[in-house]
């Protein structure tokens, strides 16, 4: 085995890759192994100089899978997911209560370090209650396991390390290359030894094992380093995307440039990319519950035990419900129930409540599997789509653990733990510290460099302790059995490594953020820095230096107005003009189909309704048993007074009295359709008129909202007859907002209806959020 030792960027990879080139020169093939994030990266320093035929890239599992395949060993995996699962049913055996997915995923680690460091049960430290009830676990963990004949990722590894101690390993490649490692465990150093003594083996690391020494030591090569600091973490990431414009400008390729930043603050980069028109790329893989499906049955999955609005509005049925408790800032399931009843949808809501909680027992053989399924064909998202498999395995996976609500609990965990394929499209990579480890760039901009945000994270063990833990060095002579000490000041070599990704390495902090002022990280910033240079803009919202970008607002022709124009352009003058420049948007709900056709016929006569039923058969039961009050009705009245217009899907006259429709969507509860018709402006303006205009003749008003498919809800539960307070408002506040209307003025009102606006932040300005 040849050992290279040097430190990051003295020039490892570029040793080995004159070593690879003259074995593919010989037609030799190569494997390359690597972290998974620097794959990409290998391939892309290996094909600089043209194509290269007879290397391959690898991770170590991808390694342990082969050298097995090779030879005929392999078992079927158990993944990420399955082994948490697999630990919380070990954690049910005996007295144990059930676990929860937290309890399960601490064990999980657990035993995954003793297993990385070739540790049986028995070696595990017994010290204390909870060491030996790791004990326990774990060998029933193994006993699970291999009563299900799976093996999990440290099995193929152990797998291997048999195979090729036991020669009897068949082995493809003529050179075998290890490098982009900050450190190698015990077992992987034996594994390469082993392999070392079949092939020739070649390994990078920036410092030698304990107890080997390497066959060459590289220098360290200097690298350019300029720091700023900023004013807050918001002006800091700005600076960032103005610079990375300006040398994409330059003529810097995207994928020679790179961002390293903290998890926590990815999110707000890539938000503030798509301001700049930057193809910034996240790195992280994400998971089952990040994609669309799985947002959508986590949202389900949770719902019952902590309502909020966005989980309320992921459910057609419960989006009025949805709607109220956002405008009222409600969160929680006694808050949601309490409004539910205040709205009339207590029945509605615990219906839902019931069916969104699986059952314990039931007809069916397993009926938590049962609702699961049933749960997933209907959601039409997920019922066709091809990630409905791996949602329905977690199912599986959480139904040997918990039945009935704990069910719920484990499958969103498993969600959780289901990591998806990711191949991130080119760009300027986002990343976080270590997926930043062994790759160079160019020019990198290490971000948000305060004291403690980049670091090692080391910490104590729950189960054992560091004194109860080996040295290092220890282990390393052990060639594994051990549990190795954490704290080993990782955070040195993390640090330096950050130091040195680039050929030019750009550091910035933030001086102070909400949490308070930030010291910078001494590593990375030893000195008091400059703060940022001035850029020019890169923006839209930077265009103007004094101001930011200011849609150009003015007087416009809006035409004539009905009383439900005035209400949103009431609720929103630019929301309003912008939408109806948009082409108007075919009708998809049937029912709003029905309601338009409805409307032309003014009067439904027999051989209307026999056309409507045709064309509408859903409708057509329904229809005839209301035959006749759909033909007393005027159907698309228009009623016109006071310069204003409103337009009425329905008005009966009756002597005295004056009944006003409006359908709604079917299978609307009663409460929540009588709000939809309190909520508009047409019907209640409509009452205020008629009895104010026609004084005598018009005595009594009734509202109605009649859902399609059902029965007409009186609103208010009484006829109006006099004017009330309410109404005057309403008809001093038209009377207002038409004079703004006809003169033109648009004006953005920002709110909560900004989430959902078609022509998302085209208004915005300095004081618009």
């Amino acid at each position: 085995m040849h050992l290279i030792v040097g430190p990051p960027a003295s020039g490892k990879t570029t040793r080995l890759l004159e070593v690879a080139h003259s074995y593919l020169a010989k037609r030799k093939r190569v494997w390359w192994v690597c972290l998974p994030a620097q794959k990409a990266y290998v391939y892309r320093r290996a094909t600089e100089n043209g194509a290269v035929l007879g290397l391959e890239v690898l991770t170590s599992q991808q390694l342990y899978y082969r050298l097995l395949a090779a030879s005929y060993g392999l078992k079927p995996i158990l993944t990420g997911p399955g082994r948490v699962a697999l630990v919380g049913e070990a954690l049910m055996s005996g007295d144990d209560p059930r676990p929860s997915p937290g309890e399960a995923r601490l064990f999980a680690r657990a035993i995954a370090e003793a297993k990385r460091n070739g540790v049986k049960p028995e070696a595990i430290p017994a010290h204390s209650p909870e060491a030996r009830r790791l004990q326990r676990v774990y060998a029933r963990y193994e006993e699970l396991k291999a009563s299900w004949g799976r093996w999990d990722y440290d099995d193929f590894r152990a797998g291997a390390l048999a195979l090729l101690e036991g020669g009897r390993v068949r082995l493809e490649p003529d050179l075998l290359i290890v490098d982009g490692f900050r450190e190698l465990s015990a077992l992987e150093l034996r594994l390469i030894k082993a392999l070392a003594a079949h092939l020739p083996v070649w390994v990078g690391l920036p410092e030698a094992p304990p107890g080997w020494g390497p066959q060459e030591v590289l220098p360290p090569r200097p690298v350019a380093t300029q720091a700023y600091r900023a004013q807050n973490p918001v002006s800091e990431a700005r600076w960032v995307l103005r610079s990375i414009k300006r040398d994409l400008a330059e003529g810097i390729k995207p994928l020679d440039i790179a961002v390293v930043a903290p998890e926590s603050r990815i999110p707000a980069l890539l938000t503030l990319a798509d301001e700049y028109g930057l193809p910034l790329v996240s790195q992280l893989a994400s998971t089952a519950a990040e994609t669309p499906e799985g947002r959508l049955l986590l949202e389900l999955l949770e719902l019952p035990d902590y309502p909020t609005p966005s989980r309320l509005l992921a459910v057609p049925d419960l989006a009025p419900l949805g709607r109220a408790a956002l405008e009222r800032g409600l969160v929680g399931l006694e808050a949601t129930t309490r409004l539910a009843a205040e709205l009339g949808l207590q029945g509605f809501w615990a219906a839902w409540l019931a069916r969104l909680n699986p059952p314990a027992s039931g007809p069916a053989p397993h009926p938590s599997l049962a609702w699961a399924q049933e749960l997933l064909d209907a959601l039409p998202e997920v019922r066709h789509s091809p990630r409905r498999a791996v949602l329905m395995e977690r199912a599986l996976e959480a139904h040997r653990i918990a039945t009935g609500p704990e069910f719920r609990l484990w499958w969103a965990a498993l969600l959780a733990e289901t990591h998806e394929p990711h191949r991130p499209p080119g760009g300027v990579a986002l990343l976080t510290p270590n997926l930043a480890s062994g790759q160079r760039w160019k020019r990198l901009y290490l971000t948000y460099a305060v004291e403690g945000a980049y670091s090692a994270a080391e910490q104590e063990d729950y189960f054992v302790p560091e004194e109860l833990r080996a040295s290092l060095e220890e282990v390393l002579r052990q060639a594994g059995g051990l549990l190795p000490r954490r704290f080993l000041g990782r955070d040195r070599l993390l640090l330096e490594e950050l130091r040195s990704r680039a050929e030019a390495v750009v550091v910035t902090y933030p001086e102070a953020g909400q949490e308070g002022p930030f010291e910078p990280e001494p590593a990375l910033v030893p000195a008091v820095p400059p703060v940022l240079p001035p850029l020019p803009p890169a923006s839209p919202l930077e265009t103007l230096q004094s101001q930011g970008y200011q849609a150009p607002l003015g007087s416009v022709n809006l035409g004539p107005a009905r009383l439900e124009d005035l209400r949103r352009y009431h609720e929103c003058g630019f929301q309003f003009w912008a939408m109806r420049l948009q082409p108007e948007a075919a009708e998809t709900e049937w029912w709003r189909q029905w309601v338009r056709e409805l409307r032309k016929a003014q009067k439904l006569v027999p051989a209307r309704l026999e056309a409507l039923a045709q064309q509408f058969p859903q409708a057509e039961g329904w229809m005839r048993h209301h035959c006749a009050l759909l033909g007393e009705l005027s159907l698309g009245y228009t009623l016109q007074g006071e310069g204003l217009e409103a337009y009425l899907d329905g008005v009966l006259r009756k002597g005295g009295e004056a009944h006003l429709y409006r359908f709604v969507a079917p299978e609307t509860p009663p409460k929540a359709a009588e709000e939809a018709v309190r909520d508009r402006w047409s019907e209640r303006w409509a009452a205020g008129y008629l009895l104010s205009a026609f004084k005598g003749r018009i005595q009594r008003v009734y509202l109605w909202a009649w859902p399609v498919l059902g029965e007409p809800v009186q609103v208010y539960g009484k006829p109006i007859t006099q004017v009330w307070d309410a109404l005057e408002r309403l008809q001093r506040k038209a009377q207002e907002v038409h004079s703004r209307y006809k003169a033109g003025v648009v004006e953005p009102n920002p709110g909560f209806r900004c989430r959902t606006c078609g022509v998302r932040d085209v208004c915005r300005e300095g004081k618009v959020g």
